[in-house]
């Protein structure tokens, strides 16, 4: 995942998110939103995947959300995908839900509405060619979008996709750092956002393992976002 300077510790992101919610373009936050298809009883956590795809996680992912009867969301980089193509329709195939991340993951609003627009329609080209339909959920690198991308967004039928539990996995912290990041902020964090990545590849599946484990036994279930 690309860094901005500085890099803000996880402390920070939390606060700024919290701050900048109420000015942030309406998109999805938890699973209270009705594109979320819930289980009849229990609560529901949304699991998320930034990044991909990558040789490194994204199979491995795929096949152990499948052991665990899980569906999540891949929200994959369009370099990316037009590096490891497979790799998307792999996700896709299996169930789970693709949304685009940005082709080059940019500060978006730092750039003009063209290229804004770039950003966006490239990688949901190469996702069409790739899966038959086009992304209809958009994560914005940093998790940030001001009112020219969301209008963008709107006009493509698409909607943004923001965050609960930021874990900090973009670097390697260990599985037993990136779990307690989730775990101190359930229930209020549903919609959890890990990172995908050859120096992370272990970590993300150590975690990813830990965390279904401990949240199923307290009685939460998992769906992607539709």
């Amino acid at each position: 995942m690309p860094e901005p300077e500085p890099r803000l510790h996880n402390m920070s992101i939390h606060f700024l998110t919290n701050l900048a919610r109420p000015i942030l373009p309406g998109g999805y936050w938890a699973k209270t939103a009705r594109r979320i298809a819930q289980p009849a009883e229990g609560k529901t956590l949304n699991l998320t995947y930034d990044d991909g795809p990558n040789p490194h996680t994204t199979e491995r992912l795929v096949n152990l959300l499948d052991k665990e009867g899980i569906k999540a969301t891949f929200f994959f980089i369009g370099e990316n995908i037009a590096r490891h193509p497979e790799l998307v329709k792999l996700v896709f195939d299996a169930g789970h839900t693709v949304g685009n991340h940005s082709y080059s993951h940019p500060f978006m609003p730092g750039l003009s509405r063209a290229r804004m627009a770039v950003e966006i329609d490239r990688t949901n080209d190469l996702i069409e060619s790739i899966i038959g339909e086009k992304a209809h959920l958009f994560r914005p690198p940093y998790g940030i979008i001001d009112a020219r991308g969301a209008k963008l967004l709107e006009t493509r039928r698409m909607s943004p996709v923001y965050w609960g539990a930021v874990t900090q996995d973009w670097r390697n912290i260990g599985a037993d750092a990136v779990v307690n990041h989730i775990m101190k902020r359930l229930p209020t964090a549903q919609l959890i956002v890990m990172h995908e990545g050859h120096d992370i590849a272990d970590q993300c599946l150590e975690a990813t393992e830990i965390i279904i484990s401990r949240v199923k036994e307290m009685g939460y279930h998992f769906a992607s976002i539709k």
